[in-house]
């Protein structure tokens, strides 16, 4: 059992406070200032507003035009694919711009961010996919039966835009892990001595976050993204670090995102909503519990 996973069960069940090093929420304990927690979420979220409503537009244009399609207007906004692809790779910079934030206000090196380990654990996210992988793919399959998208269309299109599917979302999934269960996940976990409260809280805050940043206002929508940022924090907890959360969070965005996209119907994408999305709900609740049983396992020389 790895000392880093033992440590942050024993500290969320009985209250104890373990040294910085040893639990993921607590990273950043050992500076606790007010102006640190501030300085991380205003900053991590200005540099989100920026990708999303400043930077998105001339280079999702600009990727258009490279594409040789109809730029996108931000006069008239529809989806085009280069807004698309830009707005997954603008995204994905969330990882390294994270953990520089990080760096510039903590003190503690990007890597650092990754794990408490000091590192990106691929060894775990491997042990992890082994079980969430299939989930994933058996949750699609029902839904798929239940909201079918349409026939598949294998076309040199579809294809190609299946392939940037399977590399830009991942990235775009991690980057939203690492700025909202990374950096501020942990600098708003700094301000607290009890792990579990700091855990609550943080988890609390940084789940409305998540919803909030989707911008939808219909509340089923929202109460999915509440209920995923929540379950990947406990992940986080439970783990030490942030493979697990960006494994589940890449792997069911890609896997309904691919069969869209493969049926020819990514143009006309739109966000699910209604008593259907009881189904991923469900799914996060199941993985979320067999990550907190099976993390000792999962961490295991790591």
């Amino acid at each position: 059992m790895s000392n880093t996973t033992a440590t942050d069960h024993g500290a969320l069940q009985h209250g104890a406070s373990p040294d910085a090093s040893s639990s993921y929420v607590h990273g950043l304990r050992d500076r606790p200032q007010l102006w640190r927690t501030i300085l991380a979420v205003l900053a991590g979220l200005g540099v989100l507003l920026t990708v999303l409503f400043v930077a998105a537009i001339p280079v999702g244009i600009a990727a258009d035009r490279l594409l040789g399609v109809t730029p996108f207007d931000p006069e008239h906004p529809s989806f085009t694919i280069g807004f698309w692809i830009a707005g997954n790779l603008l995204l994905a910079a969330l990882i390294p711009v994270s953990g520089m934030l990080q760096w510039a206000i903590y003190g503690e090196r990007p890597r650092r961010l990754s794990s408490t380990e000091g590192g990106f654990r691929w060894r775990v996210l491997g042990r992890a996919a082994v079980f969430i992988v299939p989930m994933c793919v058996a949750h699609l399959v029902v839904l798929q039966f239940l909201m079918p998208v349409g026939a598949i269309e294998l076309t040199m299109t579809t294809i190609s835009l299946s392939v940037v599917a399977l590399i830009t979302v991942p990235l775009q999934s991690a980057g939203e892990e690492y700025l909202f269960r990374g950096l501020i996940f942990r600098a708003i976990g700094a301000r607290f001595r009890r792990p579990a409260i700091a855990m609550i809280v943080a988890a609390a805050i940084t789940a409305l976050q998540f919803a909030a940043i989707h911008g939808s206002a219909d509340g089923w929508t929202l109460a999915y993204y509440t209920l995923a940022g929540a379950c990947f924090a406990v992940m986080v907890q439970a783990t030490g670090g942030l493979e697990v959360a960006v494994l589940v969070h890449a792997v069911n965005n890609t896997l309904l995102l691919i069969p869209t996209i493969l049926a020819g119907q990514l143009g006309a994408l739109s966000v699910t909503t209604g008593p259907i999305l009881l189904l991923p709900m469900l799914l996060m609740l199941l993985v979320t519990a067999l990550v907190w049983k099976m993390a000792p396992r999962l961490t295991r020389n790591s």
